[in-house]
């Protein structure tokens, strides 16, 4: 009985244990709650005790199971780290009709994807970057007479106080200091390169959560100034190019341009870039790059790190090393620093 009883359990396990629930694409921010209703059929094995004991979204944490009856349950998460979750872990306990053999399975949902959006994009996007209305007394750099047109601005530290306009200044009510912006040394595209190929383990999670605030809060940045946000990232394609002679375009294969001009492409640059598998084909993401976001991590690897700070470094806090070779040319982010100076610089180079 008992040999019998082991052996329709194995063949029950093999005939599967299916996971439904609703499908789509579901888009909510950090710290915000979600609920969806999961099913489990064991496929006409009714007399096979399952029961969910763990359930896994990378971005979320667990917080309530409501048993709805006839195998369905109410699933309440809360969106932890901001990130793309891509399907649902359940973690399913099995048993044999005498209960001899006791079995947890794990049963991957793919169908379900959940975007947890970072904070940084919670606020709409305001246009900083004024109409141009006024002409400037710089050359043109055309031969012959002419004038550069030029903008206003609020005044940044980054900039030039010879050009802070002291007779608006007076004027403001509230004494903004408002300077000229010269719209023919400001880019039109930033460009920022994503590298990220070291072994994080169970500190992924945070560490993308950080990563997503800071590409949120860049690309919002970049919006309101009138500019087009760009991320590149290198991510191995599925199918590997087999000719040795063609390994520059499987190199090209894996790079990811994501051109953002609205805050909605800006979230989906975001959460695409969440879900990129890690690569060490960097070169032609960062000569391509305006500047670089990357994690300490890498930068412990003496081969890569010269490649990576061929240009600034915007550094992800983490558990690691802090580049004391490359501290003039990096900026380290936890979370909670201004980043508005560094674009600044980016635009104006």
């Amino acid at each position: 009985m008992a040999v019998v009883s082991v052996a329709i359990f194995e063949f029950a396990i093999k005939s599967g244990v299916s996971v439904s629930m609703k499908s789509g694409h579901v888009r909510t921010f950090k710290g915000e709650e979600y609920e969806t209703i999961l099913t489990i059929e064991t496929r006409g094995n009714d007399w096979i005790g399952s029961l969910p004991t763990d359930f896994k979204i990378e971005t979320g944490q667990l917080m309530k199971v409501e048993p709805l009856g006839e195998g369905r349950m109410r699933l309440r998460f809360l969106g932890t780290y901001a990130g793309r979750s891509e399907g649902v872990k359940v973690g399913i306990s099995l048993n044999d009709p005498l209960k001899l053999l006791q079995r947890l399975d794990q049963v991957v949902y793919s169908e379900f994807v959940l975007d947890t959006l970072p904070l940084s994009l919670l606020t709409p996007v305001i246009p900083r970057r004024l109409t141009i209305f006024g002409f400037g007394d710089q050359p043109t750099g055309y031969p012959g007479p002419g004038q550069e047109l030029y903008g206003l601005d609020e005044y940044h530290t980054s900039g030039d106080t010879k050009d802070i306009i002291w007779k608006r200044v007076a004027k403001s009510p509230d004494e903004t200091l408002i300077a000229r912006v010269r719209e023919a040394n400001v880019k039109d595209v930033i460009r920022v390169g994503v590298v990220q190929f070291a072994a994080r383990g169970d500190d992924r999670a945070e560490w993308i959560d950080k990563l997503c605030e800071a590409l949120g809060y860049i690309g919002k940045e970049i919006l309101e100034m009138g500019a087009t946000f760009t991320v590149l990232y290198h991510s191995p394609p599925e199918v590997q190019v087999q000719d040795t002679e063609r390994i520059e375009e499987e190199r090209m294969l894996g790079l990811n341009q994501v051109r953002s001009k609205d805050i909605n492409e800006v979230a989906e640059a975001v959460m695409a870039c969440s879900v990129a598998a890690g690569s060490r084909e960097i070169e032609t993401v960062v000569s391509n790059s305006d500047f670089v976001i990357t994690g300490l991590k890498e930068l412990e690897d003496v081969s890569m790190a010269p490649l990576i700070a061929e240009k600034p470094m915007l550094l992800i806090y983490e558990n690691a090393s802090p580049p004391s070779t490359y501290s003039e040319r990096s900026v380290i982010y936890s979370g909670k620093e201004n980043l508005f100076p560094l674009l600044r610089k980016m635009l104006e180079r």
